[in-house]
């Protein structure tokens, strides 16, 4: 999903109030801005540009749904623009409350007040992308690449819902062509490069392909810090100091039991996810970034029983707003896995399921993968297979205080034996067998992350052992014995 596609508006009448909440925001205190807003914004409730702004703030403190009243209320009262408007308010439905039916109506109605305008277009058709509609988000891409023939980015992703057949495929030319031009945009050349990556690998053309993936990956490192093995172990140990603080006693709540689902990027959570989400006692939260948001150890906070309590009823209180009530709920961003120990303390009836994959392919398919600043080991495999490694010793730490309730998985063994790994799966988490759960695939729920497509097909195993196509290109691995 792409950004909001605006500045933030200034308004002569509140300078000083605007300086010092876009400092606070710009520090990463966006709830001190959000504070500061509503505090002073009795004096200026006429102008919709307050509003406006307030609306910003509350959005980016994960205040959503205040912050789509906000946003309402600047409509009412007139603010110039409201398709940037209907954008941002589409955003929030689809990133911050999971909700695609009201993101796709937001955008149909800023491209109601404004046809051709780029960012709800290309926000559209992501959006149904995420409902699995692939003709219709190439519909919407190739719409913006008819109004802007150099946007990179509507060509990477309607190379993205393509599956190519032969490296002659004329959108393979044309993004040729626009990588050729000058003066091209870095964050466009990094997404043409990535899509070249992909429609080469499509054509079993995998030197080519890595030859683009491997530019790709260079450039993209260009505008982010390099991954440093230290500065992840102090990140580790940081999270593990919440081994020292007693678990709350925060209840499950009305949503159920949170099942986290985490490991590495790219090693079949997704997967995993569409499976349980198929059962009828699981709903399924995606890639939830509440933990990732508000982590103690990046706000250098001590970790203590005081604050896991608040995180733990923030949580749960976050949950209630977006999925229904089941015996089960499901959060699969990745990542947490770094994070359980904070989890558990603010959620002790929390499970974990941990997906695992061969290194190699992982690594493989992260490299493949365009991933933001905060993913920078992503650029090179070397790093991925070292923060792979990172990730495996924290998890044996995990392990002896967490063991019962985590539950490891080989991506593997769940393709190639998918209904016996399921039903150890779900007599785990003492859930009966219902056969739904094979046809994952079936689903018409919203998937936001890299394997959307993936996902809406029946099992495969092309993707088993996927790294001896480039195998040349790869560190020696040790193959596990037999």
């Amino acid at each position: 999903m792409t950004p909001e596609h605006h500045s933030l508006p200034q308004f002569s009448q509140l300078p000083q109030l605007d300086q010092a909440a876009q400092q606070a925001w710009q520090q990463g205190r966006a709830r001190y801005a959000v504070d500061l807003y509503l505090a002073n914004l009795h004096q200026f409730e006429r102008y919709p540009g307050a509003w406006y702004n307030c609306a910003f703030y509350l959005r980016h403190a994960g205040d959503f749904q205040l912050a789509i009243e906000h946003y309402q209320r600047a409509l009412k009262l007139g603010i110039d623009s409201p398709e940037e408007v209907w954008l941002n308010i589409g955003v929030i439905h689809n990133e911050g409350l999971l909700d695609n039916q009201a993101a796709l109506a937001a955008f149909e109605q800023a491209l109601a007040l404004r046809p051709n305008y780029l960012p709800a277009l290309l926000n559209l058709g992501n959006c149904h992308e995420q409902q699995g509609d692939r003709s219709a988000a190439a519909a919407c891409f190739r719409k913006v690449i008819e109004l802007e023939p150099i946007n990179g980015y509507a060509f990477a992703r309607l190379a993205d819902v393509t599956q190519f057949d032969a490296s002659a495929d004329p959108l393979i030319s044309a993004m040729q062509q626009l990588l050729a031009q000058a003066n091209l945009p870095h964050d466009d050349h990094v997404d043409l490069l990535f899509a070249l990556g992909k429609a080469h690998d499509d054509c079993a053309e995998f030197a080519t392909a890595f030859s683009f993936y491997q530019q790709a990956n260079k450039l993209n490192a260009q505008r982010m810090p390099a991954w440093q093995a230290e500065q992840q172990q102090a990140f580790a140990r940081a999270q593990t100091a919440w081994l020292e603080v007693e678990p709350t006693a925060n209840s499950v709540g009305a949503q159920g039991i949170p099942v986290f689902i985490c490991g590495m990027f790219r090693s079949g959570s997704t997967l995993l996810e569409q499976m349980l989400g198929a059962h009828s006692e699981v709903s399924t939260g995606g890639e939830l970034d509440f933990f990732a948001r508000f982590d103690p150890a990046r706000r250098g906070q001590a970790a203590t029983n005081a604050l896991a309590r608040q995180l733990g009823a923030e949580y749960l209180n976050f949950v209630s707003e977006r999925l229904p009530a089941q015996r089960y709920f499901t959060d699969k961003r990745p990542d947490n896995i770094w994070r359980m120990g904070l989890i558990k303390r603010a959620l002790p009836e929390a499970k974990f399921i941990v997906t695992k994959r061969h290194p190699l392919d992982n690594a493989l398919s992260v490299y493949f993968t365009r991933l933001g600043a905060g993913m920078n080991y992503a650029n090179s495999i070397s790093d991925t297979l070292a923060f792979i490694a990172q990730q495996e010793q924290l998890l044996t730490e995990w392990q002896q205080d967490f063991g019962a309730d985590i539950y490891t998985i080989d991506y593997e063994q769940v393709v190639q034996q998918p209904e016996q790994q399921l039903r150890a799966l779900l007599e785990w988490l003492d859930l009966p067998w219902q056969a739904a759960c094979l046809d994952f695939h079936q689903r018409r729920n919203s998937v936001r992350t890299a394997s959307v497509w993936q996902v809406r097909q029946p099992l495969y195993t092309r993707s088993i052992q996927r790294y001896k196509n480039y195998a040349e290109f790869l560190p020696p691995w040790p193959e596990p014995k037999q």
